[in-house]
């Protein structure tokens, strides 16, 4: 029983440790862009998901923290009276659910072994004399006797991004805009808010968003990131 005891004082003792754990995002970058292209970095910004207009709510939120993200890379979003060079179209969506499956130890508490004391005790006979009588004890000891493997299941959903941007200083009626750079990010998690991972989608990009990254990249970003911060405060 003592060890018992032990054990579950030193998990109550792990509480405040884990109760301080910072959560963080992976977050996967893919971007690639034309180093030979020559326009200034005044954009504006259009949905690029089909059937969604500009006045969409969830577009004009995300496309916010787009504009924060691009705005610390230097970007600037035309005003009015500004004509811009660039178009800038914001994609965003979930993929489907992805079922799987994992497999953990559990330990298994049981009797391993017994402690054995005895105890003697001074008796009076009923002819004035005395003797000692012996009891012998047994204390049971507890602990982990083995493991057993458990399964368990979890589903997970892709979220992500992809921003394109094209040049429209130099394009010509009639024909197709020259792309100058596109950036993918993605993550995937249990949560299906894709309004709660988006900010830290585009904190994770920051650096990267319209440069070269060569090939897949993975970032981590955790929600004490000064940059989330920034982001989310738009």
């Amino acid at each position: 029983m003592k060890i018992k005891i032990l054990f579950l004082s030193f998990l109550i003792a792990l509480v405040p440790l884990y109760s301080g754990c910072v959560r963080s995002y992976l977050v996967h970058i893919d971007s690639i862009s034309d180093r030979t292209a020559q326009v200034n970095k005044v954009y504006q910004i259009l949905p690029g998901n089909k059937d969604t207009g500009a006045n969409d709510l969830q577009f004009k939120e995300f496309a916010g923290y787009l504009v924060k993200t691009l705005s610390i890379q230097g970007y600037r979003l035309a005003g009015a009276e500004e004509k811009a060079e660039m178009e800038i179209y914001l994609s965003y969506g979930m993929g489907e659910p992805e079922k799987h499956t994992y497999s953990y130890s559990e330990p298994v508490w049981g009797q391993t072994g017994a402690e054995i004391y005895s105890q003697s005790t001074q008796v009076n006979n009923p002819d004035n004399s005395t003797s000692q009588q012996s009891m012998t004890y047994v204390e049971p000891q507890y602990g982990v006797t083995g493991y057993t493997t458990q399964t368990g299941e979890y589903t997970s959903y892709k979220k992500y991004a992809i921003i394109d941007a094209y040049d429209i200083k130099n394009g010509v009626a009639g024909q197709k805009l020259k792309e100058i750079w596109k950036t993918s990010v993605s993550s995937s998690g249990k949560t299906k808010d894709l309004r709660k991972i988006f900010p830290a989608l585009m904190a994770a990009s920051v650096k990267y968003i319209g440069e070269n990254t060569g090939e897949e990249i993975s970032v981590n970003i955790g929600e004490d990131s000064e940059t989330l911060k920034a982001i989310k405060n738009y």
